[in-house]
């Protein structure tokens, strides 16, 4: 094989050019950086999702038995369950109101009068 000839050889870079260049390697590892550590986030937050979903598991043991006491003298319109919460719609003489309680409990825990204009 032949030496390279001068117009082969790799010529000195402009001082401008090599520090445009020290900053794309910068500007480089700084995105790469960056990228790294969100996939680390993104791993980190689906592990941690993988171990708290046996805790949505149905809990074991005796069901509970609650008595829930009707704050507000009235007919109970409509009802709907939440998780752990209970809403109770009635039909009072303030008007409609909605209750919510605690189901595994039966305490009330806020009360909300409906009012129209």
């Amino acid at each position: 094989m032949a030496a390279p000839t001068d117009d082969e050889r790799e010529a000195p870079l402009d001082p401008a050019i090599a520090r445009v260049q020290a900053r794309l390697k910068t500007m480089m590892l700084i995105a790469a950086g960056t990228l790294g550590i969100g996939l680390i986030a993104v791993f980190v937050a689906i592990a941690f999702r993988v171990a708290k979903s046996g805790e949505n598991a149905s809990p074991t043991g005796a069901p509970f038995q609650t008595l829930v006491e009707v704050a507000t003298p009235g007919t109970v319109v409509a009802t709907d369950v939440d998780g752990d919460r209970l809403s109770l719609t009635i039909d009072g003489p303030e008007g409609k109101v909605i209750e919510i309680h605690h189901l595994p409990s039966g305490k009330l825990i806020g009360r909300a009068v409906l009012l129209s204009k």
